[in-house]
């Protein structure tokens, strides 16, 4: 399911094998109802680990990103847009996943999808 709009838009991304899922909560922006959601990302070391926020990032295997810096947002997507509640798929599909000295401190869905496209900033951003 690792597949996001970056891919269209910027060819030299490659290696989308293993990533790492946060577990968490979003919004339906049709009936407002909270539901389960499970949001892949591509920081820390990559090996289908499950995170929740509030949760640190573990190093030293198939690394993304560097554990030195002290703010960073990474691209997310959900693996399911459909709102168990009412059946419309209107959950957001990509998110801003927030991380301050290697802590997962919460979720957003994406404001920018350009802050992933300049040159080196294909999983994260740094916000430092």
């Amino acid at each position: 399911m690792w597949c996001y709009r970056i891919l269209n838009q910027q060819q030299s991304f490659n290696n989308m094998g293993a990533f790492n899922v946060l577990i968490t909560e979003s919004v339906c922006t049709n009936c407002g109802v909270k539901s389960p959601a499970r949001i892949q990302f591509k920081y820390g070391s990559t090996w289908q680990f499950k995170y929740r926020i509030g949760d640190t990032i573990s190093w030293g295997g198939n690394d993304y990103g560097n554990p030195n810096l002290k703010k960073v947002k990474a691209y997310g997507i959900v693996e399911s847009t459909t709102c168990p509640s009412c059946s419309e798929d209107k959950i957001p599909e990509e998110y801003d996943i927030f991380i301050e000295n290697n802590i997962i401190t919460g979720i957003a869905p994406m404001e920018n999808i350009n802050d992933y496209l300049a040159p080196g900033n294909t999983e994260y951003v740094s916000l430092q």
